[in-house]
């Protein structure tokens, strides 16, 4: 029975145990499973600001929204990385409007009212952003053009998704939060304030000037061998010097390239075809039809004088008759052959006068014919164009009674139906045109003096490398990654195979460029997740495959004492040859206080300086000495200084003269200065010490 009893003893510990070890692992897993989406959270974390989380995605939301906005504003579809970066740079600081300037906005009452954001939508005060925006742009006079802006919020509505009127209105929320950060920059800065002493010592620090003669004592004259730098040296200078040594993560690269460059193959595809490709350009009738299924360039129908034809065949085109074909030529890597099209006598500019009527929602052109055919009959009775411009005009030059100036072919080349009624037309011409905008009645004001000129068709195919091309090249430079695939083999392999090894230093997180690569932020994020010492995948950068080393990594904080050694002992050298060179011209300055009797003791001479100011950075002769500058101004005249050191040299130094600014010189100068230095200072540290204080955390280099 005791037995027994002891087993079910031993029984209820083990089923304790277990149940215990499960709920234990229950927990466990638990913890673990949200532990698992902490760490998710935190690798998806694009910032922290104010210990407010910003996730990738969400970012990423709001950029495209950016892109968008962009794209309809300026008219662009294809945008460049230099864009992608400055859309994203607009996200990021409207978090930090968002999150970090908000609440000093609402303690000082900072705001943007909607009736402020209607003046800058379509009122009096419209936002630079919008001004400039080439979407808002009348073609014909290249000035902002209110009235598309009026069309533009028309034609939201006539979106059933709804998803263009909310984009308008993120952007709309944007130009207030711009605006917001505007009127607290400009609170901060006319905060400001400058004093006249404050002007006055300006004033004087600016305008005084000192001649002076000095004798450099300079360092790298001293012998080393009067100077010894022991490790022990070295690390003291280290430990008391190491806020000289604080760095941020920073990367070196060496790098090979193999250009993807056309072969002698591809130069003759392309000379062969031009040059068969003439006596069809010498025989078709339509050169503009035949270019467009032919040419890499379109049919430009200008007419161009004699100083806007290209140097190649301008003397050719000004004697050439109608139909007569030049070349083929080459430009560059471009084959070319240029036919006289058409040869007219045209003035070089004209002056006229429009009357535009845009058609009702962009369709009905045939009733803005009407209306321009009914305008025009009343100019034709006598009736006052002005007048009638400012009556019936639709775009922005209908307040200067439709005057659109002078112009030249190549400012309406856009409009190409205006352009051809303006410069076939005479002066005094009373004319109706329909273009894409509308219908124009225009009026030919007068032109300039007529001469000849010719229209020219050029017929163009660039050299480029066909597909065999890019992969016999693409073979080359994989099979040296392949063969040479570690760091030790890629410094072989560049000796052997004669290659140019080329460097890419001190390289940050953010960098989006590098030297002879096209877009290589993806190499530059692979510096900084690899190891010292990795190859890079083989990658294709612009017009080239690329196969990079990491060489040098250097980690944010203090930079290693190995790391900075040789800039240490530089600087111990230095130091000790400066306490050598002082104490040798302390002697020698207890029996002399000439210049020109101590200068041969150490091997120099004695120089001047003229017309020195304590303000500039430099000192003719001496360059960026501050120590030298802040001495020069207390030493009294024609007194030889103490020693001084500086980074280069011990100097000697005796002011000569002191030329002072007149007393009653215009001070205004340094005022607006002073004004100008502080205004501009305090937007830009209010804003840093803000940020500071906000323990922003930014992992976008992370992500982009």
């Amino acid at each position: 029975m005791a037995t027994l009893q002891t087993l079910r003893n031993k029984a209820g510990v083990l089923l304790a145990v277990i149940i215990g070890l499960s709920l234990l692992a229950f927990i466990l897993s638990d913890f673990l499973n949200s532990g698992s989406g902490l760490l998710q959270r935190k690798r998806t974390e694009i910032a922290e600001i104010n210990g407010k989380s910003i996730g990738y995605q969400e970012f990423q939301v709001k950029v495209e929204q950016g892109i968008e906005n962009y794209k309809r504003s300026s008219g662009i579809t294809n945008l460049d990385e230099q864009t992608y970066a400055s859309i994203r740079n607009q996200v990021w600081n409207s978090y930090m409007n968002e999150f970090v300037y908000a609440d000093e906005y609402d303690e000082l009452g900072v705001a943007c009212s909607p009736d402020e954001l209607f003046d800058m939508v379509q009122g009096r005060n419209i936002h630079p952003q919008i001004q400039q925006a080439p979407v808002f742009q009348n073609k014909q006079t290249g000035g902002f053009d209110r009235n598309l802006v009026m069309q533009f919020l028309k034609s939201l509505d006539k979106d059933p998704t709804g998803q263009q009127r909310q984009a308008w209105i993120n952007y709309e929320k944007e130009l207030m939060k711009d605006r917001v950060y505007t009127k607290y920059q400009t609170l901060i800065s006319k905060g400001m304030y400058v004093t006249r002493k404050m002007v006055d010592a300006e004033f004087v620090e600016t305008n005084r000037k000192y001649d002076l003669n000095f004798v450099p004592l300079r360092y790298a004259t001293t012998p080393d061998s009067l100077i010894k730098v022991t490790d022990a040296d070295v690390q003291k200078y280290y430990d008391e010097n190491k806020e000289k040594f604080q760095q941020e993560s920073s990367r070196d690269l060496a790098y090979v390239v193999w250009d993807i460059v056309p072969s002698q193959n591809d130069k003759d595809v392309v000379s062969k075809w031009i040059n068969d490709e003439k006596p069809e350009f010498e025989r078709i009738e339509n050169a503009a039809q035949y270019m467009a299924a032919t040419s890499e360039t379109k049919f430009n129908e200008t007419y161009l004088g004699s100083k806007d034809i290209a140097e190649p065949i301008r003397a050719w085109a000004l004697v050439a008759d109608k139909g007569m074909v030049f070349g083929p030529y080459q430009e560059g890597l471009t084959w070319k052959l240029a036919r006289v099209t058409d040869i007219k006598e045209l003035p070089d500019s004209v002056k006229a006068s429009h009357i535009l009527i845009r058609p009702v929602n962009n369709s009905d052109f045939d009733a803005a014919q009407k209306t321009a055919d009914s305008i025009r009959g009343l100019i034709d009775r006598g009736e006052d164009f002005t007048a009638l411009a400012v009556k019936y005009g639709t775009d922005d030059t209908k307040d200067k009674g439709g005057d659109l100036g002078w112009f030249t072919w190549d400012k309406m080349i856009a409009i190409p139906e205006f352009s051809k009624a303006c410069f076939f037309g005479n002066k005094g011409d009373l004319l109706t045109v329909r273009t894409s905008y509308g219908v124009h009645v225009i009026k030919i004001v007068d032109q300039s003096a007529r001469s000849k000129k010719v229209q020219i068709a050029i017929l163009d195919r660039t050299i480029t490398p066909s597909d065999k091309t890019y992969q016999d090249i693409y073979n080359i430079a994989s099979k040296f990654a392949s063969t040479y695939d570690n760091g030790t083999k890629f410094e072989d392999g560049i000796v052997k195979e004669n290659m140019n090894k080329r460097l890419a230093s001190n390289l940050h997180e953010g960098d989006a460029a590098i030297t002879g690569l096209d877009n290589p932020r993806e190499l530059v994020r692979w510096a900084f997740e690899a190891k010292k010492g990795d190859l890079s995948d083989l990658k294709e950068y612009g017009p080239r495959f690329v196969l990079a080393k990491l060489t040098e990594v250097r980690e944010k904080g203090t930079a290693p004492i190995e790391q900075v050694r040789t800039q240490i002992e530089n600087s111990v050298r230095n130091d000790k040859k400066a306490e050598y060179l002082i104490a040798q011209a302390n002697k020698e300055l207890q029996t002399s206080n000439s210049l020109d009797a101590i200068a041969p003791k150490f091997n120099s001479n004695v120089m001047t300086a003229a017309n020195a100011y304590f303000t500039s950075y430099t000192i003719t002769g001496i360059g960026m000495e501050p120590q030298v500058t802040a001495a020069m101004t207390f030493i009294p005249v024609n007194q030889v200084s103490k020693p001084i050191k500086g980074t280069n040299a011990v100097y000697l130094i005796r002011v000569t003269q002191v030329i002072e600014p007149g007393a009653d010189a215009d001070r205004n100068a340094s005022r607006t200065r002073l004004e100008q230095s502080y205004s501009s200072r305090a937007g830009y540290e209010i804003f840093t010490a803000l940020e500071k204080s906000a323990k922003v955390v930014d992992r976008r280099n992370k992500f982009y």
